[in-house]
Protein backbone atom coordinates (compact mmCIF):
# COMPACT_ATOMS: atom_id res chain seq x y z
CA UNK A 1 0.00 0.00 0.00
CA UNK A 2 2.86 2.68 0.70
CA UNK A 3 3.98 1.95 -2.87
CA UNK A 4 0.63 3.10 -4.12
CA UNK A 5 0.83 6.06 -2.50
CA UNK A 6 4.08 6.84 -3.57
CA UNK A 7 2.90 6.73 -6.66
CA UNK A 8 0.10 9.03 -6.81
CA UNK A 9 2.42 11.83 -5.40
CA UNK A 10 4.72 13.87 -8.14
CA UNK A 11 8.23 14.07 -6.96
CA UNK A 12 8.99 17.27 -5.35
CA UNK A 13 5.27 18.37 -4.18
CA UNK A 14 4.61 18.31 -0.82
CA UNK A 15 2.46 16.11 1.08
CA UNK A 16 -1.35 17.19 2.29
CA UNK A 17 -0.44 18.38 5.63
CA UNK A 18 2.16 20.25 5.13
CA UNK A 19 0.23 21.97 2.38
CA UNK A 20 -2.15 22.33 4.62
CA UNK A 21 -0.04 23.85 7.35
CA UNK A 22 1.00 26.15 4.73
CA UNK A 23 -2.09 28.00 3.82
CA UNK A 24 -2.80 28.13 7.55
CA UNK A 25 0.08 30.53 8.21
CA UNK A 26 -0.41 32.51 5.02
CA UNK A 27 -4.19 32.98 6.29
CA UNK A 28 -2.69 33.87 9.57
CA UNK A 29 -0.13 36.55 7.78
CA UNK A 30 -3.29 37.68 5.70
CA UNK A 31 -5.26 37.98 8.92
CA UNK A 32 -2.76 40.55 11.25
CA UNK A 33 -2.15 42.34 7.68
CA UNK A 34 -5.77 43.14 7.59
CA UNK A 35 -5.61 44.06 11.58
CA UNK A 36 -3.18 46.45 11.14
CA UNK A 37 -4.68 48.51 8.22
CA UNK A 38 -7.88 48.76 10.05
CA UNK A 39 -6.31 50.02 13.03
CA UNK A 40 -4.34 52.78 11.13
CA UNK A 41 -7.48 53.50 9.71
CA UNK A 42 -9.46 53.67 13.06
CA UNK A 43 -6.59 55.72 14.31
CA UNK A 44 -6.89 58.07 11.55
CA UNK A 45 -10.38 58.65 11.96
CA UNK A 46 -10.07 59.10 15.97
CA UNK A 47 -7.63 61.63 15.04
CA UNK A 48 -9.90 63.25 12.51
CA UNK A 49 -12.81 63.08 14.66
CA UNK A 50 -11.00 64.88 17.91
CA UNK A 51 -10.00 67.56 15.71
CA UNK A 52 -13.15 68.36 14.31
CA UNK A 53 -14.46 68.87 17.36
CA UNK A 54 -12.00 70.96 18.51
CA UNK A 55 -11.53 72.99 15.77
CA UNK A 56 -15.82 73.28 16.17
CA UNK A 57 -15.16 74.27 19.80
CA UNK A 58 -12.68 76.85 18.81
CA UNK A 59 -15.36 78.14 16.56
CA UNK A 60 -17.89 78.19 19.08
CA UNK A 61 -15.79 80.70 21.15
CA UNK A 62 -14.62 82.73 18.42
CA UNK A 63 -18.51 83.44 17.92
CA UNK A 64 -19.62 84.17 21.12
CA UNK A 65 -16.24 86.52 21.71
CA UNK A 66 -17.03 88.42 18.67
CA UNK A 67 -20.71 88.82 19.63
CA UNK A 68 -19.61 90.04 22.91
CA UNK A 69 -17.34 93.05 21.53
CA UNK A 70 -19.89 93.79 19.00
CA UNK A 71 -22.27 94.12 21.85
CA UNK A 72 -20.03 96.61 23.74
CA UNK A 73 -19.01 98.19 20.76
CA UNK A 74 -22.52 99.30 20.01
CA UNK A 75 -22.72 100.31 23.27
CA UNK A 76 -19.49 102.55 23.60
CA UNK A 77 -20.79 103.92 19.81
CA UNK A 78 -24.45 104.75 20.98
CA UNK A 79 -22.56 106.94 24.02
CA UNK A 80 -24.73 105.60 26.53
CA UNK A 81 -23.85 106.31 30.11
CA UNK A 82 -24.25 102.84 31.44
CA UNK A 83 -21.32 101.24 29.15
CA UNK A 84 -18.86 99.05 31.18
CA UNK A 85 -15.12 99.58 30.48
CA UNK A 86 -14.31 96.51 31.86
CA UNK A 87 -16.52 93.27 32.00
CA UNK A 88 -15.93 89.73 32.73
CA UNK A 89 -19.08 86.95 31.55
CA UNK A 90 -18.76 82.99 31.62
CA UNK A 91 -20.84 81.76 28.76
CA UNK A 92 -20.98 77.49 28.72
CA UNK A 93 -18.09 77.41 30.60
CA UNK A 94 -15.88 79.41 28.81
CA UNK A 95 -15.17 82.97 30.60
CA UNK A 96 -14.67 86.31 28.49
CA UNK A 97 -13.04 89.42 29.67
CA UNK A 98 -13.91 92.43 28.06
CA UNK A 99 -12.19 95.59 27.94
CA UNK A 100 -13.44 98.49 25.97
CA UNK A 101 -11.13 102.16 25.36
CA UNK A 102 -12.26 105.28 24.49
CA UNK A 103 -9.66 107.75 23.40
CA UNK A 104 -9.77 112.02 22.39
CA UNK A 105 -7.69 112.23 19.38
CA UNK A 106 -6.25 115.24 19.99
CA UNK A 107 -7.40 118.70 17.63
CA UNK A 108 -9.76 116.24 16.20
CA UNK A 109 -13.48 116.12 17.27
CA UNK A 110 -13.27 111.96 17.41
CA UNK A 111 -13.01 109.61 19.88
CA UNK A 112 -11.27 106.46 19.03
CA UNK A 113 -13.14 103.20 20.36
CA UNK A 114 -11.24 99.73 20.91
CA UNK A 115 -13.16 96.61 22.78
CA UNK A 116 -11.07 93.66 23.01
CA UNK A 117 -12.61 90.19 24.19
CA UNK A 118 -9.63 87.78 25.71
CA UNK A 119 -10.58 84.47 26.50
CA UNK A 120 -9.16 80.68 27.26
CA UNK A 121 -9.25 78.33 24.57
CA UNK A 122 -9.01 74.56 24.39
CA UNK A 123 -6.47 72.42 23.11
CA UNK A 124 -2.97 72.37 24.21
CA UNK A 125 -0.87 75.13 24.54
CA UNK A 126 1.85 74.76 21.57
CA UNK A 127 5.48 75.60 23.31
CA UNK A 128 4.03 76.12 26.92
CA UNK A 129 6.25 73.74 29.13
CA UNK A 130 7.53 76.85 31.24
CA UNK A 131 10.92 77.00 32.80
CA UNK A 132 11.59 79.19 29.83
CA UNK A 133 11.91 82.75 29.51
CA UNK A 134 8.69 83.87 30.80
CA UNK A 135 7.64 80.95 31.32
CA UNK A 136 5.80 79.08 34.66
CA UNK A 137 8.47 77.77 36.80
CA UNK A 138 6.51 75.04 37.98
CA UNK A 139 6.58 73.44 34.64
CA UNK A 140 2.54 73.31 34.14
CA UNK A 141 1.71 74.71 30.76
CA UNK A 142 0.12 78.05 30.67
CA UNK A 143 -3.65 77.86 28.47
CA UNK A 144 -3.83 80.13 25.48
CA UNK A 145 -5.70 82.88 25.41
CA UNK A 146 -7.90 83.70 22.52
CA UNK A 147 -8.48 87.88 21.41
CA UNK A 148 -10.38 89.38 19.40
CA UNK A 149 -10.15 93.39 19.08
CA UNK A 150 -12.74 95.37 17.57
CA UNK A 151 -11.82 99.18 16.36
CA UNK A 152 -14.29 101.90 15.91
CA UNK A 153 -14.72 105.82 15.73
CA UNK A 154 -17.17 108.08 16.55
CA UNK A 155 -17.82 112.11 16.90
CA UNK A 156 -17.12 113.24 19.57
CA UNK A 157 -19.64 116.26 19.02
CA UNK A 158 -22.90 115.65 21.05
CA UNK A 159 -25.80 115.29 18.76
CA UNK A 160 -27.78 117.43 20.55
CA UNK A 161 -25.57 119.85 19.50
CA UNK A 162 -26.36 120.76 15.81
CA UNK A 163 -30.42 120.51 16.06
CA UNK A 164 -32.29 123.81 16.39
CA UNK A 165 -36.22 123.50 16.69
CA UNK A 166 -38.94 125.41 15.13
Amino acid sequence: MKAASAKCRAPGQPSHANSGRTAQGMALIEALVASAVLGIGLAAATRLTLHTLLTASETRQHTVALALALDAMDCLQSSRSGCSLQASTTVQGTTYRIQSQVQTRSGLALEDLQVRVQWPTVGPALGATGGGFGGNSTGQAQPRMGELTLHSSRDAVPVWLGVSLP
